[in-house]
């Protein structure tokens, strides 16, 4: 009886993840956030002995919004650049070029982003960033 009841709990802990991947869920771009721009403001960096992306924002509202982004020297030797301004493309993606180079800011949550620097050579950088605010 001990291994029938045992049975049973495995059992049902096993469909449990199953009955769970079957509902519905929201397409992505629905799920999209909007976060306001001084949520995009700080120091990001990749771990703690990394030097920061140092990212700031003008005073300006609406479409002439901008956010300032200083890249690290570990970074901006490799792909020439050391400023962006970037402007906002949706609620959590703001993107800017300089040179040829485009750099695209992507909030994740408030506490974790990505930024991804393309050259229109081809090559790419993919910086998985945390907030490093003191």
């Amino acid at each position: 009886m001990k291994h029938v009841m045992l049975f049973s709990a495995l059992l049902g802990l096993a469909a449990a993840p199953a009955m769970a991947a079957s509902a519905p869920t929201q397409p992505a771009t629905q799920a999209q956030t909007n976060y306001p721009t001084a949520t995009f403001m700080g120091t990001w960096t990749v771990r703690a002995e990394v030097p920061p992306f140092i990212v700031a924002g003008n005073k300006a509202m609406g479409p002439a919004a901008r956010l300032l982004v200083s890249v690290p020297e570990i970074y901006s030797a490799t792909i020439g650049e050391s400023r962006f301004s970037l402007a906002r493309k949706s609620g959590s993606v703001w993107s800017g070029t300089q040179n040829n180079t485009t750099l695209t800011f992507t909030l994740v949550s408030q506490n974790a982003g990505q930024i991804v620097i393309t050259n229109t050579n081809g090559h790419r950088v993919d910086v998985p960033l945390y907030r490093n605010d003191p």
